[in-house]
């Protein structure tokens, strides 16, 4: 059977454990990878251990499993799946104008359907990298339905799209946005640098503002909606709206976004496709928090002459052991899971970590795969920052 997918068909649901919605899982050792959820997942469960976090997981694969057959029925004419957005709508008309923010929980690619069923032309604003998604999601399945309007975007970043989401906003359009995009225009490692401090149960993390600041700008209404899935059928559920102003502080507004969105998550954990979220705006991320210690300059000096001599003298026999599970994130942290520290990742990519992963590769074989300068660079750091050393 072909593995491509038939030409504007909305692609999969995100899995349970990729990065991000849409995207395919990452194949990481299954140690490292529950590890990992299972840091991510005390973010907002503390005292949750490994058997909750497999109880989530096997409750988002059976959603999972009942999203597709439910999609597939979307795409072969079957608008049932449609009607509790419309009708969510249809109810609330002081929807059809304002920012309505949502959350990548459940069908959160249906959003925009119920708006381009009343005939109005939403503005969704999404990050750069969600945009050829979100398109060859939402464009096909609009054209199938009928729809007499399209869809607008804007996405953060490109030039214009700020005057875009104001002017629709002005103009009485709708604008749809994803919360927990918490992307600007400098991607993660800005809202790790310069994001709210944002608490949550288990470590604080950064979030952007710049949604509350425009609602407050413009006075613009502020609607919060989170889609999901019900035994095969979506269930649409909201919070009254907010109604901020200029005299209103645009940092208290995001926390009180957040403050809903992350009880919507916490009510129903197994809903929400974003999880990476939390990976990449972690608090403890960032650059001034992460550890950059160093051992004694004698200590130093010991080690990277033995390391330097070996690399020269010994390069055929000596391996480099790696004796903690590691990981970079977001391209620019090196996250120690077994000390649970982080440091900066100094240029050290994730799947240069492969070779060290499925064996004990000698220096020599390093140099081959990496070339001298990583080698003598990495390799040594490595060792310095004791998560590896050398063995015969």
């Amino acid at each position: 059977m072909s593995r491509h997918r038939e030409p504007g068909r909305p692609p999969r649901p995100a899995a349970p454990w990729s990065r991000g919605p849409g995207r395919r899982p990452i194949i990481l050792p299954a140690g490292a990878c529950l590890a990992w959820d299972l840091w991510n997942f005390r973010t907002l469960f503390p005292d949750a251990g490994g058997d909750e976090l497999l109880a989530v997981k096997r409750d988002q694969d059976a959603i999972l499993a009942r999203e597709r057959e439910a999609l597939a029925r979307l795409w072969s004419g079957d608008q049932v799946l449609l009607s509790p957005g419309r009708d969510y709508l249809a109810a609330r008309p002081e929807l059809a104008t304002g920012i309505t923010v949502s959350l990548h929980t459940g069908p959160y690619q249906l959003l925009a359907e119920p708006w381009l069923d009343a005939g109005l032309e939403p503005l969704i604003l999404l990050n750069q990298r969600a945009l050829p998604r979100f398109r060859e999601t939402v464009e096909p399945l609009s054209r199938r339905l009928g729809h007499s309007r399209r869809v607008g975007w804007a996405a953060v970043g490109e030039p214009g799209f700020m005057r875009a989401v104001m002017t629709a906003a002005r103009d009485g359009r709708p604008v749809l946005a994803y919360l927990d995009g918490n992307s600007g225009e400098d991607g993660a490692t800005g809202t790790r640098e310069r994001g709210l401090r944002y608490e949550l149960p288990g470590r604080a993390i950064l979030v952007r503002t710049g949604l509350a600041r425009l609602a407050c700008r413009l006075g613009c209404p502020l609607h919060r909606v989170a889609l999901r899935w019900d035994a095969g059928r979506v269930a649409w559920d909201g919070a009254p709206s907010l109604a901020p102003g200029l005299r209103d502080d645009p940092d208290a507004v995001t926390r009180e976004l957040f403050d809903w969105a992350f009880g919507v998550i916490r009510a129903r954990p197994a809903q929400w496709q974003y999880w990476a979220m939390l990976r990449e705006s972690s608090a403890c991320f960032t650059a001034a928090r992460l550890d950059d210690s160093r051992p004694s300059p004698v200590l130093l000096d010991e080690t990277r002459s033995a390391f330097l001599a070996c690399c020269d003298r010994a390069s055929g026999s000596v391996r480099l052991v790696l004796d903690h599970e590691i990981e970079v994130w977001s391209g620019d942290v090196l996250a120690d899971l077994t000390t649970d520290r982080f440091y900066p990742a100094a240029g050290l990519a994730e799947e240069d970590l492969t070779i060290l992963r499925v064996g004990q590769p000698t220096l020599g074989e390093l140099r081959e795969h990496h070339g001298d300068t990583w080698l003598r660079f990495h390799g040594l750091r490595l060792c310095l920052l004791g998560i590896a050393r050398l063995g015969g």
